[in-house]
């Protein structure tokens, strides 16, 4: 019966990383198809190749070994001998193989993370299927290349703007002071499901698996120390199985909005559809009928301990991804003006404003003249209108709002290097995406310039700060870059009675887009 089953593993990547759960995939097939036994269990045991050599000696030889090998694993087939591969014995057991290397078990369940004393060492997995009888069906034997160790990550820090506290503080020391600012982190993640489709072949496989993915994401996002984090790419199941969880493990409260046909610009699409010509309707469904969503949330300051008669500041904060399309920039500037109409009626609040996210526009195109200038003014030349969108929308509104990062600019405190990052022109960021496709600045921090004022900015990188590789990359695990800006809300704005904002501030929206 051994030889008519048999037990098929693959990993991820060909290159283990220590701190980096390894987690196979593992399926039992009848040989020469994809039917599986009814009943049967998988028992593991994971090994580390044994060495003698000194460290020093070993650590050049795995490196040598590491540069010159085939991109795929190596898998040594065998029989059911229990001694020969050392199966579910105590961790600890050697057992020697066939070609004469020596192995310690270092594991017994399914998943392993590989540890600081694996580096250099290749890994060992023993997979065995056993039926309900308990007899052995198939064995499979894989080993891996040496075990990595995960790259030294590149300290991004905050430019402090001191200008505006010397007075009470001459010194001006480099941490702001929480209780008069906070800090507000904008960051497209790269969803999973794109990194599949062979545009980011510049990356070694092992650092585009998700699960070294989501633990360098994490580690450099909570580095950052945001008080709020906005995230694009996000993916269902990535956001319940781990940044849920991981996030409320340091005092996080998470709100989470999955793109989905039904919601947010979709429904703010069906009124301008319903004015089009009909001949046109059929082609507005399909252009305009996007997935792209928006969160706005209204936060209210903790009160710190202070009195609970002492006025607390509101922000209203939104995150959002704008529609991608290359031939879509009508649809951008839909979803950008429907996001900001809005905003406006809680903007007419008294309520400051952030917008973070990635709005897949670059600087003086259509949808960021419209953000930042109040209007459109001339279209651009690359935009493009097929069904006479724009008639339909009113482009022009009249809230304050700037770009973050165009205060490295005005700050006589910000070196050149730094105003080096920067695009004179545009007054934003040489790039926030640096991919094989794109190089350029596609997000953005906005917020209300007459209430809130930017009391710091994360600093930028360049092509040196990126190791002269295209992202992702091993040491930075996106396609995007982080921005993050400090806040302070201006003393004018400060405990004021804000107005009720609207219940549903796109609801009237819906019945009125033609203007």
């Amino acid at each position: 019966m051994g030889l008519e089953w048999e037990v098929q593993v693959r990993f991820p990547s060909d290159t283990p990383v220590a701190g980096i759960e390894l987690n196979p995939w593992v399926r039992v097939n009848y040989k020469g198809s994809y039917v599986s036994p009814p009943n049967y269990a998988l028992q593991f045991a994971w090994y580390r190749e044994f060495s003698t050599l000194p460290k020093c000696v070993e650590d050049y030889v795995a490196f040598q070994d590491h540069a010159s090998r085939d991109s795929s694993m190596t898998i040594y087939g065998g029989g059911l001998n229990q001694e020969k591969h050392g199966l579910l014995n105590s961790e600890g057991l050697k057992i020697v193989d066939g070609e004469g290397k020596t192995w310690i078990q270092v594991g017994s369940s399914r998943t392993y993370t590989p540890s600081e004393d694996d580096i250099n060492s290749s890994l060992r997995l023993v997979s065995v299927a056993i039926d309900d009888m308990g007899i052995k069906m198939s064995i499979n034997v894989f080993v891996t290349t040496p075990v990595i160790r995960l790259p030294r990550p590149y300290p991004r820090h905050m430019i402090v703007f001191c200008s505006l506290r010397k007075l009470r503080n001459p010194k001006c020391i480099a941490t702001p002071f929480k209780e008069e600012s906070f800090r507000v982190l904008s960051y497209n993640i790269l969803a999973d499901l794109y990194t599949v489709s062979g545009a980011y072949t510049h990356c070694p496989n092992w650092a585009l698996t998700w699960e070294y993915r989501r633990r360098n994401l994490l580690n450099e996002i909570l580095s950052y120390d945001a008080d709020i984090l906005c995230l694009q790419e996000v993916q269902s199941d990535h956001f319940k199985n781990f940044f849920e969880s991981e996030f409320a493990k340091v005092g996080y409260s998470a709100i989470y909005k999955r793109k989905t046909k039904e919601v947010e610009y979709d429904k703010m699409a069906l009124p301008v559809i319903e004015v089009l010509e009909p001949d046109k309707r059929n082609d507005g469904l399909f252009r305009l009928m996007k997935d792209n969503v928006a969160l706005v949330v209204i936060l209210e300051e903790k009160d710190n301990g202070r009195s609970q008669d002492a006025a607390r500041s509101t922000i209203c904060v939104a995150n959002t991804h704008i529609h991608r399309g290359s031939d879509a920039s009508d649809v951008r500037l839909f979803q950008v003006v429907n996001l900001i109409r809005g905003l406006e009626k809680i903007d007419s609040s008294g309520i400051p404003i952030l917008i973070c996210g990635d709005m897949n526009s670059l600087p003086g195109s259509d949808p960021h003249r419209f953000l930042i200038n109040g209007e459109v003014g001339c279209f651009s030349e690359k935009f493009r209108d097929p069904l006479g969108i724009h008639k339909h929308l009113k482009l022009s509104h009249s809230m304050h709002l700037a770009c973050a990062y165009a205060h490295l600019l005005d700050s006589n405190e910000v070196g050149q290097h730094q105003k080096g990052k920067m695009d004179y022109q545009a007054m934003e960021p040489l790039f926030t995406c640096f991919k094989p496709s794109l190089t350029g600045t596609l997000d953005y921090i906005l917020y209300s310039k007459n209430r809130l004022k930017v009391d710091g900015l994360l600093k930028l990188l360049d092509y040196d700060s990126l190791e002269k590789r295209l992202l992702p990359s091993p040491l930075w695990s996106s396609d995007h870059v982080a921005l993050m800006a400090n806040f302070r809300v201006k003393r004018a704005s400060r405990g004021v009675q804000y107005l009720s904002p609207p219940p549903d501030p796109w609801e009237q929206q819906n019945k009125q887009t033609d203007v």
